[in-house]
């Protein structure tokens, strides 16, 4: 029978391999005439055994990765990592020879170069078990190494060794360590197809970010806002930090709760945000502290790889307009939606450093005023004036004014940030009891499927209380909808603290759960319009008002925040309506820029039948 596959190596058979190999080596030292130190000892030996066993299997995968970018570069570090080790080894002979005095000053900038290639090759997306524990026991051995290293020939009093004891335990660790560089190795390698047999299909969250790191798509610093926290070791550090930061904030709140101690929080951080390049804050937003949550984590998308370049390549992948940020520009949004015949909020003023531009006549301007930045994101800078005479308005703080000290007011802002100025929506009775002043936005999800056909994938009811002055809040909540009916889910709170759900309003005492949104079928009916006008558009985000005249169409974001559908809906992107679809769009980006696919073309043509719905 012809061998098909060569299939992964088990942690345990790779361990007890390991084991073995060094149990031979310290009975064949044990019954040497020769002392560890010496070049023809069976420790030394063994070292160069295990080294060239390492330097193979990361040279044979290379070879059989040779067509995976990401792969190929991962094992290719392996290899210089190996090469290192090999001239570790090699400074050895140089001081044996007489052409160096002290192999130390060589050997500690080399391992510390090891450490990071090393670094570099086990980090992936989905690691193993052991492969983790054996990379840090590595690091630990080769401390040992470097100390005792040193130590060999000089006079340090309160070490009660002889140099030569220094010596061999320096060698044995030297071993050691590069025995659990090479298992590690060995554990990290995906099963080798050799024969083309179908791969299995990663999880959503491990292909975006398998794609967003191999096709280099990071396209600027918005999460954290600031470009050099994305240099190596600056980047790992802040993930730290993070992480500590979380555990201390949160930690002990979730321990109660949840009965998960801190050790074991800290320990789910570190694997997730050094291992697996998953941000820090999605360990509690999504409660993966529960128990089976950290096995979720790669059914995840979180804003690292989003924010910063994933969503704007998967937006930019269609042939695009002249104009690229109708979306981005309020007033030009509106404008388009409006000539589409879709119900949308209309500008009436733009304020800007040229000054005043009205879009209506003055005697048309009646009712409450909603202003707000040309450009913004959320809630950022909206001003609301509430119409209480003829031209008269009194502001949220209080404050009375007429139109001409509002437009001034509102144009002082404008000269600085462009402003806008629409006509104020309220409420549909069926809502109106869960606010008090602010405009309740339902949020769509929409993504285009196999056909180029939009599909609503996702609905929330958002109510944010920064808009509220009354509450004295500044979180926003977020009820699911379900898609098929239109009923609400339990409220739950955007603050990674506030892991409560709510089935009522925790301000106005109202009743959430398992209320049914009459509107809905308009609503997302709206959305799908919507997406239709804006096709060249993969996945975006509709904010969507339901008043009293029907639903009205605020705004379409296209660099969404994903955290807050996933937390609501208490499951990753993965396991929703919206997995296959993303799937089917990351293997087109993929393609487009020449990343190697993570799933054969069969995988892809089933979730192409399933995404358009055949």
């Amino acid at each position: 029978m012809s061998i098909r596959s060569i299939p992964r190596l088990e942690a345990g058979a790779v361990i007890a391999w390991a084991s073995l190999f060094a149990a031979v080596t310290g009975i064949a030292q044990f019954m040497g005439q020769v002392t560890a130190r010496q070049l023809d000892s069976a420790v030394q030996f063994n070292s160069d055994v295990a080294l060239l066993i390492g330097l193979c299997w990361a040279v044979l995968q290379r070879i059989v990765h040779r067509r995976d970018v990401v792969e190929c570069r991962r094992w290719g570090i392996a290899v210089a990592a190996m090469g290192l080790l090999g001239f570790i080894q090699a400074t050895d002979w140089l001081v044996a020879a007489g052409l160096i005095f002290d192999d130390w000053f060589l050997d500690l900038p080399l391992w510390a170069a090891v450490s990071v290639l090393m670094r570099a090759a086990l980090r992936r997306n989905q690691q193993r078990p052991w492969v983790s524990q054996l990379w840090y026991a590595g690091l630990a051995l080769q401390f040992v190494f470097v100390l005792c290293d040193y130590g060999d020939g000089r006079t340090i009093g309160w070490l009660p060794f002889s140099s030569s004891e220094i010596a061999s335990v320096a060698e044995w660790a030297e071993l050691l360590a590069i025995e659990c560089h090479v298992a590690a190795l060995a554990l990290s390698a995906a099963g080798l197809d050799l024969a083309g047999m179908r791969k299995t299909v990663p999880a959503l969250g491990v292909e975006a970010r398998r794609v967003y790191q191999a096709g280099h798509l990071f396209c600027h610093a918005s999460y954290p806002p600031v470009r050099w926290a994305f240099y190596p070791v600056v980047h790992e550090a802040l993930m730290l930090v993070a992480c500590i930061a979380l555990l201390v904030a949160v930690g002990p709140r979730v321990r109660r709760l949840s009965g998960r101690s801190l050790r074991a929080q800290f320990g789910d951080l570190l694997a997730l945000a050094l291992e697996q390049e998953i941000d820090p804050l999605t360990y509690y937003l999504q409660e993966l502290y529960r128990p089976g949550g950290v096995a979720e984590a790669d059914l995840y998308l979180t804003r690292l790889e989003t924010k910063n370049g994933l969503l704007n390549a998967l937006n930019t992948v269609r042939a695009q307009p002249e104009v690229t940020h109708e979306m981005k520009d309020k007033a030009l949004f509106a404008h388009r939606c409006e000539r589409a015949g879709l119900a949308v909020v209309g500008t009436w003023l733009t304020c800007d450093a040229d000054g005043v531009h009205w879009q209506i006549d003055r005697p048309a301007l009646q009712g409450d005023l909603f202003c707000k930045p040309r450009a913004g994101r959320g809630a950022r800078g909206v001003l609301v004036f509430h119409r209480i005479g003829n031209e008269r308005y009194r502001a949220l703080d209080g404050q009375e004014l007429d139109l001409d000290e509002l437009i001034d007011r509102v144009e002082r802002i404008g000269r600085r940030v462009p402003m806008i100025i629409q006509r104020r929506l309220h409420n549909h009775p069926e809502i109106a009891d869960l606010a008090d002043q602010s405009l309740i936005a339902i949020r769509v999800l929409t993504c285009l499927d196999a056909r180029g056909d939009p599909v609503v994938t996702h609905g929330l009811l958002r109510i944010l209380s920064k808009l509220e002055p009354s509450w004295g809040r500044r979180d926003e909540f977020a009820s699911p909808i379900e898609l098929h009916s239109g009923r609400l889910g339990s409220l739950v709170s955007d603050r990674v603290a506030q892991i409560e759900r709510y089935s009522h309003h925790p301000v106005t005492r109202q009743r959430v759960e398992g209320r049914v949104l009459e509107q809905w079928p308009a609503i997302s009916a709206l959305a799908i319009a919507a997406h239709g006008t804006f096709r060249h558009r993969v996945l975006v985000g509709w904010d969507i008002a339901a008043t009293v005249d029907g639903p009205v169409l605020l705004e379409g974001n296209t660099n969404l925040d994903v955290m807050f559908p996933q937390r609501a809906y208490g499951e990753g992107f993965g396991r929703s309506p919206l997995g296959p679809l993303l799937h089917l769009h990351l293997a087109d980006l993929a393609r487009i820029r020449g990343i190697a696919p993570g799933q054969s073309p069969e995988s892809l043509n089933k979730r192409r039948a399933v995404a358009s719905g055949s």
